[in-house]
């Protein structure tokens, strides 16, 4: 058959197939996330090398599915199957990553044109030993435009196996880590702050229901914290592992605060029994956890869809006389179960997996930790009245006292709003002039340029983001050519006009997201970060020419300027400012020697 044949058989048989195919994922220009495709699977196939992979797939029966996935509790192995494709004329970046982080082994298999690469990642693989180093797995891949490559990720897990593929650009995959650390943050932020509020309140009235709501908040964002992998660089497997046991221990005292606000012990002794039982269960789930992780973690899931609820049940029948507290408590109990009952039919494989249903924990806790909060604050609020109508007779004995202390308090604070007022005024003032200083120590008060130490400062700043993004980073030199000779003909005051003037069109003539700055008497300098030589070169180009074509009118004469440029980029992440403006100087020096009124690079 020639060639001619076999050309036209691939376009009518061949790309119709593979563009049918279910696993099969087109990048696109303009897109710079895939979350909707779907994957083959086989389980626990017989794959002895990489070798065997593609023909341990063309031999199975893959079984097709989401890329978002809830397989439930399984030990085998899990192997998936993506076709990616790029197609579009330039070669992409593209980040494949696993939305959840728990899983003990991630392992992707990277075909294209007969090659194999491995990468490896899970919770066997250190932090520092990923080519990637988030607590997200996550690999990076690189497409040549229209090249093809074949995916497979192994997968096993000690606790449930869901999650969801994506394909993202790396500055997408950045920003969405950027974005949920964001959202940690202040969620840790604000646990933190309760927890430590109400332990300041503990040291102070000693009762123990504030340390039981101490250590349910603890040790519910400590549990959080390790399952979203915020601990993750400091833990090994067997430390994450162990951790788990935070999670029995937190209904253990969320359990010990129930009965604590409700007071089981005295108004309903049959359901302070059960409560103690719902302990027990939980105690055996957590020693079932240090020895056998995933089928403790198995029967935690299990035995947590019988307590929730059953804790419901029995906090409705256990109401104290104080109807107020029973019902800000099973408010928040009801929002807390909320969260961790999808969490649990989640892990058993009843729902289908959605990012926001991990995060429901996280979300329904916030709540229902706040009105744990205000409901301990209602009970000092209680305790607070009592003491109030404890001492009505005594405060109306000394009413005419209290007035003249409450005048005298009200001069004072109006005294003290009066000075707060004027301390304002100054801390503006100082602030302007905090503003003021810093302007004037980063800024070249001639030109209004960035000096030499401020540039250098953003220079180190721009060079180590490079080096983390490798993205490329350019830099020119620029001189105002025969500038000695303008001072010695028309003066110093002129010189400074003439230097003023080409600050003027440099600030005009170059990007935003550029960095100029005055280096020396007439030598300025640009960083250019992201931009390739080529593109820096066509940009001082522009400069130069611009500034040979404009005179400077000075006292009823025109000056003619021209100015010489020396560029470079970062040619190797270990290379210091010093060398790339050494090199950059040392082109500047070249367009001097090749006559002037010039760009060279270097």
């Amino acid at each position: 058959m020639s060639w001619k044949y076999r050309y036209l058989f691939a376009i009518l048989f061949v790309m119709p197939l593979l563009l049918c195919a279910k696993s099969y994922v087109l990048l696109k220009n303009g897109q710079d996330k895939y979350i909707q495709f779907e994957m083959e699977l086989l389980v626990n196939p017989p794959i002895a090398t990489a070798d065997d992979i593609e023909d341990v797939f063309t031999a199975g029966k893959p079984k097709y599915l989401k890329s978002n996935f809830s397989l439930g509790y399984d030990t085998r192995d899990y192997w998936f199957h993506i076709t990616v494709e790029n197609s579009t004329k330039v070669s992409k970046e593209i980040i494949l990553e696993l939305t959840e982080q728990f899983h003990k082994k991630i392992d992707l298999y990277e075909i294209s044109n007969g090659s194999v690469h491995i990468e490896r990642n899970g919770l066997r693989i250190p932090l520092n030993k990923r080519e990637i180093k988030t607590s997200q797995p996550a690999f990076r891949l690189h497409f040549a435009p229209h090249e093809r490559k074949e995916l497979y990720v192994n997968l096993t897990s000690n606790y449930s196996l869901y999650g969801a593929f994506q394909l993202k650009s790396h500055q997408r995959f950045l920003k969405d880590i950027r974005r949920l650390n964001h959202l940690y943050l202040i969620y840790f932020g604000a646990m933190f702050s309760l927890a430590l509020y109400n332990l300041f309140i503990f040291f102070y009235l000693r009762r123990r229901v504030y340390l039981y709501y101490v250590g349910h908040v603890l040790l519910f964002t400590f549990s959080v914290a390790t399952y979203k992998g915020f601990l993750l660089p400091y833990m090994n497997m067997r430390i994450y592992d162990i951790s788990q046991i935070s999670i029995p221990l937190f209904f253990i005292l969320l359990i010990r605060f129930s009965q604590q606000i409700l007071k089981t012990k005295e108004h309903s002794p049959r359901i302070h029994m059960l409560f103690n039982t719902f302990i027990g269960i939980a105690i055996i789930s957590m020693l079932w956890m240090l020895m056998d992780i995933h089928n403790g973690f198995y029967f935690m899931n299990i035995t947590a869809m019988i307590i929730l609820p059953m804790l419901i049940l029995s906090s409705l029948l256990a109401v104290p006389k104080d109807k107020t507290i029973a019902s800000i408590y099973l408010i928040a109990l009801l929002i807390f179960i909320v969260g961790m009952t999808l969490i649990t039919i989640l892990s058993l494989a009843l729902i289908e997996y959605s990012p926001w249903i991990t995060h429901m924990p996280m979300f329904t806790s916030f709540f229902e930790i706040i009105l744990l909060s205000l409901l301990l604050a209602y009970t000092i609020h209680k305790m607070s009245q009592e003491s109030t109508i404890a001492r009505e007779e005594l405060i109306k004995q000394q009413k005419s006292e209290k007035r003249r202390l409450f005048q005298e308090v009200s001069a004072k604070t109006q005294a003290l709003n009066r000075a707060k007022k004027r301390l304002e005024k100054e801390l503006e003032k100082k602030k302007i002039l905090e503003k003021n200083l810093k302007l004037q120590a980063t800024t070249d008060s001639m030109t209004g340029l960035l000096n030499r130490r401020a540039f250098i400062d953003i220079f180190d700043k721009e060079l180590k983001r490079a080096r983390l993004s490798m993205n490329p980073l350019s830099c020119l030199i620029l001189d105002i050519d025969h500038f000695k000779k303008v001072n010695d003909t028309y003066g110093h005051p002129t010189g400074d006009l003439v230097i003023k003037s080409v600050a003027k069109y440099m600030k005009q003539y170059t990007r935003e997201v550029d960095h100029v700055g005055r280096i020396g008497g007439e030598e300025f300098a640009v960083l250019m970060p992201d931009t390739s030589l080529d593109d820096a070169r066509q940009i001082a180009d522009r400069l130069r020419e611009f500034i040979s074509k404009h005179l400077i009118y000075i006292d009823q004469e025109n000056i003619h300027i021209t100015v010489s440029i020396g560029i470079t980029d970062l040619r190797n992440t270990n290379e210091t400012i010093d060398e790339i403006l050494q090199r950059a100087d040392a082109a500047l020096y070249n367009a001097k020697r090749e006559g002037r009124n010039r760009v060279c690079s270097l």
